[in-house]
C-alpha cells in the first residue's frame, strides 16, 4: 500500500511555474519511478483546497424574471387603491425572462466564476436583456441598455458585501416630436404586392389596391405620446388608420403572407360580418388601436380575443374587434357614429394603459373624443363600448395607414406628427427583438406567453371583466412597479418556473422582491439578505495520466474522475480553507495486469461537466491512496 501527496507550487513564491503549477490544474514529476504492483486501485484519502469567494454561476442558479407592472399582492388596502392586483389574469403585464450574464457561457452546460464586481456587470447584462417597456430603454451608441442600473452594495462601516441593488429609472425627458418631413414608410401589405409613392410623410396610392404602410421607426411613447393623422384626402375611399406593433409575415396559405400576429384569426374574412372594415381588397387591415372609415362612417376597433357568446362568435387566438363607442357614455357622439365626411384628422394619445382616440370635425372645428378607457369606463360604458387597457404585447405600436382606391382619385394620407421617447433606439430589422418583448417573443417562437395575455378575461370580448387603465403619474407609470423574481412563483405564472438565483442574488426570504419607490419614475430593489458567493454546485478530483476509469453520464462519456468533493467540507464550510476526508474510501481499479511505471500526477479540479475551477487559489494538496485489490 502506498499514501501519495499532491500539491501545486505556491504561485506568489514560484511565479515562473504559475502557468503549470495552478492550484485547480497542476503535476508532479517524481524524482525517482514509482512502482505500482499489478491489479492496484486507487481512492481519495484527502484534499485541502482555498475556495475563493467568488459566484459561481450555471443554468441551476442563474435564472430569474423582471416584471414591470402593478405588483400582484394581497394587502386589502393596497388593493383597494390599486396599488396591487389579486392575481396575473388582472395584469396586463407578464413576467419576461433572464440569465445572470444573458447565459452566454451556459449553452453547452458551462459555467461562469465571477467576482463581486464583474456579477454585478453580468447581472446588468441580464437585466439588459429582459428589460422590455419603452419606458426603460435607452440607446447606447449602436445598441441599447436599459434604464435599470445593479450596482454591488457594502457595509458603511466594516466595507462587507451586502448585496445587489436594482434602481429602476423611467424616461421622464421632453418628448421628441417627428414631423413629416421626416417620416418614411415601410411597405405591410398582403405579399407586399400594393404600389404607392411617399413623401414628407404623405402616402399616395398608385393603383386600384391602394395601400397598407407602416412607419417603422419609433413607437408612440407611453407617457403623453401622441401620433396624429391628416386623413382629408382619402375622397370617398375606405381608409384606415391607427397604430400597430411590427409583425412578422405571416403564412397565410396558398403561397401568400401577410403582416399579422401568428395566433390571429384569419377564418373571419370574405364576407364574413366580423370582418367587415377590417378585410378589404382581400387582405386584413391589421392594427392594435384603429380608426377605419366603413360606408359613411366612422367605426373603432382593438385588438383582443373573444370565447365568444349570443351573437359573438368565438375567435382562435386574437383579432380585431369593433368598439361601439357611440351612445349614451360618450357625450361628443350620444346616439350615432361619426359621420366619416365631416372627419379630416385622427389623433392618438397614449398614457401608459389609456389609449384615447380623437377626431377633428370638421364641422364642430375641434377635436372629439372618439373611445378611450377612462372617460368613456367612468360614463358607463361597458365591455366593448371603450378601449381595453393596452397590454405588454401592445408596448411597442408604431403607426400605420391605409387606403384603397386609383390613382387619379388622389387617394393619400399623411401621418403629421409622432412623439417618442428621445433616447428609445430607432427600429432596426436586427436589433428590434432585443428590446421588444413583442419582436423577441417572434424571433424566438415564444408567442405562447403573448398569447396567454392577449386572452386574459380583462381583453375577452365575450367576457364582461373591465380592467381600469392605468394612467401615468408626474410622467411615471401610476402603480407600476419593477419586481424582481428569483424563484418560482405561483401567484406570477409559468414563465417564473425557472427562476433560480433567489440564493446568489440575496433573496432568500424575499423571492418575490417588491421595491420601493423614491419618486413616481424611481423604484429600487435591494437584496433581502446577503447572498452567497458559491453556489450548491461540486467538484470533483481527477487524475489524468493514470489507467483508472469512471462515467460521467452527465457528459455520457467515460472519464479520470476519481473522487467527488461536496459543497461543505468536514467542518461544514463552503468558501476560504476546505478540507475534504471521504468516511469512507471508493476505489477505483487501475486495471493493471502487471507492473504499473508512473513518474507524474497530473491533477485537476473540474466541475462536473469537467471544466475547471478557477474558483481555487493559493495552495492544493490531494492525496491518494494505492492498494492492491483484496
Amino acid at each position: 500500500m502506498s499514501l501519495v501527496i499532491t500539491s501545486n507550487v505556491g504561485q506568489e513564491n514560484n511565479p515562473e511555474f504559475s502557468n503549470a503549477f495552478k492550484p485547480y490544474s497542476y503535476q508532479n514529476r517524481l524524482l525517482n519511478t514509482m512502482r505500482i504492483p499489478p491489479n492496484s486501485e486507487i481512492a481519495l484519502q484527502s484534499a485541502k483546497i482555498n475556495k475563493n469567494g467568488l459566484f459561481i454561476l450555471d443554468r441551476t442558479n442563474a435564472d430569474f424574471c423582471h416584471y414591470f407592472g402593478v405588483p400582484i399582492g394581497t394587502d386589502a388596502t393596497k388593493l383597494a387603491a390599486g396599488e396591487e392586483i389579486p392575481d396575473l389574469d388582472s395584469s396586463t403585464s407578464q413576467p419576461f425572462r433572464g440569465t445572470i450574464g444573458a447565459g452566454a457561457a451556459f449553452g453547452a452546460g458551462g459555467k461562469n466564476e465571477r467576482n463581486i464586481e464583474d456579477m454585478a456587470n453580468d447581472l446588468q447584462a441580464g437585466v439588459d436583456a429582459c428589460a422590455f417597456h419603452p419606458s426603460l430603454i435607452r440607446t447606447k451608441g449602436a445598441s441599447f441598455e436599459s434604464s435599470i442600473k445593479v450596482t454591488p452594495e457594502y457595509d458603511g462601516t466594516s466595507l462587507a458585501f451586502k448585496g445587489f441593488k436594482f434602481v429602476s429609472t423611467q424616461e421622464d425627458s421632453a418628448l421628441t416630436t417627428r414631423l413629416a418631413a421626416d417620416i418614411t414608410w415601410t411597405d405591410v401589405s398582403k405579399n407586399n404586392a400594393y404600389g404607392f409613392t411617399q413623401n414628407a410623410g404623405v402616402v399616395e396610392t398608385v393603383d386600384t389596391e391602394g395601400f397598407l404602410v407602416q412607419n417603422r421607426e419609433f413607437p408612440i411613447a407611453q407617457n403623453g405620446g401622441t401620433c396624429g393623422f391628416d386623413v382629408s384626402q382619402t375622397g370617398t375611399s375606405s381608409w384606415m388608420c391607427g397604430l400597430s406593433r411590427i409583425n412578422k409575415p405571416m403564412d397565410i396559405g396558398a403561397g401568400d403572407f401577410s403582416y399579422l400576429p401568428p395566433y390571429f384569426d384569419i377564418t373571419k374574412r370574405g364576407n364574413n360580418p366580423l370582418a367587415s372594415g377590417r378585410h378589404i381588397g382581400n387582405q386584413f387591415r391589421y392594427a392594435d388601436f384603429a380608426v377605419a372609415k366603413s360606408g359613411t362612417d366612422i367605426r373603432v376597433f382593438q385588438t383582443g380575443s373573444d370565447s365568444g357568446s349570443v351573437g359573438r362568435p368565438a375567435v382562435n387566438g386574437i383579432y380585431m374587434n369593433e368598439i361601439i363607442y357611440y351612445g349614451a357614455h360618450n357625450t361628443d357622439f350620444p346616439a350615432a357614429p361619426a359621420v366619416a365626411a365631416q372627419i379630416d384628422k385622427v389623433r392618438f394619445t397614449l398614457n401608459n394603459e389609456d389609449m384615447m382616440i380623437e377626431v377633428y370635425d370638421n364641422v364642430a372645428k375641434k377635436y372629439l373624443l372618439l373611445a378611450d378607457n377612462k372617460t368613456l369606463a367612468a360614463a358607463g360604458a361597458a365591455k366593448n363600448e371603450c378601449l381595453n387597457p393596452v397590454n405588454a404585447a401592445e408596448w411597442a405600436m408604431y403607426p400605420v395607414c391605409a387606403c384603397k382606391g386609383t390613382a387619379a382619385a388622389n387617394r393619400s394620407i399623411k401621418l403629421e406628427s409622432i412623439t417618442h421617447y428621445p433616447n428609445y433606439p430607432i427600429y432596426t430589422d436586427n436589433l428590434y427583438d432585443e428590446y421588444d418583448w413583442w419582436g423577441w417573443s417572434q424571433q424566438n417562437n415564444e408567442t405562447v406567453f403573448c398569447r396567454e395575455l392577449e386572452q386574459r378575461p380583462f381583453n375577452d370580448a365575450s367576457n364582461a371583466t373591465q380592467l381600469p387603465a392605468k394612467g401615468i403619474d408626474a410622467k411615471g407609470m401610476k402603480d407600476y412597479s419593477s419586481v424582481f423574481i428569483t424563484a418560482k412563483s405561483v401567484a406570477y405564472g409559468d414563465s417564473t418556473n425557472e427562476c433560480s438565483s433567489s440564493l446568489i442574488l440575496g433573496y432568500k426570504d424575499q423571492p418575490v422582491s417588491v421595491p420601493v419607490a423614491t419618486s413616481a419614475i424611481i423604484t429600487t430593489n435591494e437584496s433581502s439578505s446577503v447572498p452567497k458567493l458559491v453556489s450548491n454546485i461540486s467538484l470533483f478530483i481527477r487524475l489524468n495520466n493514470f489507467t483508472q476509469n469512471s462515467v460521467n453520464a452527465r457528459q455520457g462519456t467515460t472519464s479520470k474522475i476519481v473522487a467527488h468533493l461536496p459543497r461543505f467540507d468536514n467542518s461544514g464550510n463552503e468558501t476560504g480553507g476546505l478540507y475534504f476526508e471521504p468516511h469512507e474510501k471508493t476505489y477505483l481499479a487501475l486495471g493493471n495486469t502487471e507492473e504499473l511505471l508512473v513518474n507524474s500526477f497530473d491533477v485537476d479540479f473540474v466541475y462536473e461537466n469537467e471544466t475547471l475551477c478557477t474558483a481555487l487559489t493559493a495552495k492544493s494538496v490531494v492525496c491518494f491512496h494505492i492498494r492492491q485489490r483484496r
